[in-house]
C-alpha cells in the first residue's frame, strides 16, 4: 500500500503530546518525591544528627536526583570513625543511610612522640588519649609522618641510607612504607581471627624478624612476611593449648613446626 501522505497537523499533535508528558513529569518531580524522612542505622560513635548533617542531604531535596556518592563521600570525609556508607531510597519520601563504623583501632607514634589511633585500613581516626596508648594494640618499628584525622596514615621516611666503603649509598630494600603496610596486614589478620585486643604490640622494625606480644604472656616470633595470615591462625590455635603455662616464647617462623619454650604455671 502506498504510504499515507505527510500530515503537519498530526506531527504537531504528537509534539504537543510529548511536550505535555515531559512537563507533567517535571512538575511531578518538583511536587512529589521530596525528602521528608532520613533514617540512620549502624552508628554508635556519632548521633543521627551528626550523620545527617555531614551528608549534606536536606529535607525538601529531590529524592530521585540527589547524588548518593557525593553524600557518602561527605560523611566518610567528615566523620573519621565511619568506615563505609550505604545510601538507599524508599518511595515516596525516605532516605535510608546505613553506616559501618571502625570498631577497632591501633596506636602508633608520630615523629614527635605523640600516639595516634588508626584503623586496620590505615585511616587516622584521632589522637590517642594522653597516657592511654596502652589500652590499644601498639604498632612498633614505624612512625607516622604528620598524621591528620580522617586521612590515610603515611609512614615517616627512614633517614638517609648508609654508604659503603666507597661512599655509595647502600640500596634500601625495605622502606618505612613497607613496614607500615605489613603492620596493617597483621592487624587485619588479627581481626579475621577474632583475637582483637589480645595482642599488646606488633613490632615490624625488622621484616625478617616480626614479633608480637600476646596477652602480656607470650612473645611470638613470626619471622618474615610470608604466610602471615596462616601464622596468625596457627598462633591462635597454639595459644589455646597453652592455658597451663604462665609465659614463654612461641616460635612460628615455620608454622607447621611450632616451637614453644616457657614456664608451667603453679
Amino acid at each position: 500500500m502506498p504510504p499515507k501522505p505527510f500530515s503537519r497537523n498530526r506531527l504537531i499533535l504528537h509534539l504537543v503530546t510529548v511536550t505535555a508528558v515531559v512537563v507533567a513529569l517535571l512538575l511531578g518531580l518538583s511536587v512529589f518525591f521530596k525528602v521528608r524522612t532520613i533514617e540512620i542505622s549502624g552508628t554508635q560513635k556519632y548521633s543521627a544528627w551528626d550523620i545527617e548533617t555531614a551528608s549534606g542531604i536536606e529535607k525538601g531535596d529531590h529524592l530521585l536526583t540527589f547524588s548518593r556518592a557525593r553524600a557518602s563521600g561527605k560523611i566518610i570525609s567528615a566523620l573519621p570513625y565511619v568506615k563505609s556508607v550505604r545510601i538507599g531510597i524508599k518511595l515516596p519520601d525516605t532516605v535510608k543511610i546505613e553506616i559501618v563504623e571502625v570498631e577497632v583501632t591501633y596506636a602508633v607514634k608520630d615523629q614527635t612522640g605523640l600516639w595516634w589511633l588508626i584503623s586496620s585500613e590505615g585511616k587516622v581516626v584521632e589522637q590517642a588519649p594522653v597516657g592511654g596508648e596502652g589500652d590499644y594494640t601498639q604498632i612498633l618499628g614505624v612512625q607516622l609522618a604528620a598524621p591528620a584525622v580522617g586521612q590515610n596514615a603515611a609512614a615517616l621516611q627512614d633517614p638517609q641510607p648508609a654508604t659503603d666503603a666507597q661512599g655509595n649509598p647502600v640500596p634500601v630494600t625495605v622502606t618505612a612504607a613497607d613496614r607500615l603496610k605489613t603492620a596493617l596486614d597483621l592487624t587485619g589478620f588479627l581481626e579475621l581471627n577474632g583475637i582483637i585486643g589480645k595482642v599488646d604490640s606488633v613490632d615490624v622494625n625488622d621484616l625478617s624478624d616480626i614479633r608480637l606480644w600476646y596477652e602480656r604472656k607470650y612473645q611470638v616470633t613470626l619471622g618474615g612476611t610470608d604466610q602471615l595470615g596462616y601464622k596468625i591462625s596457627c598462633m591462635k590455635a597454639a595459644v589455646a593449648q597453652l592455658a597451663s603455662y604462665e609465659e614463654g616464647l612461641l616460635d612460628l617462623r615455620d608454622p607447621d613446626n611450632i616451637l614453644y619454650t616457657g614456664t608451667a604455671a603453679g
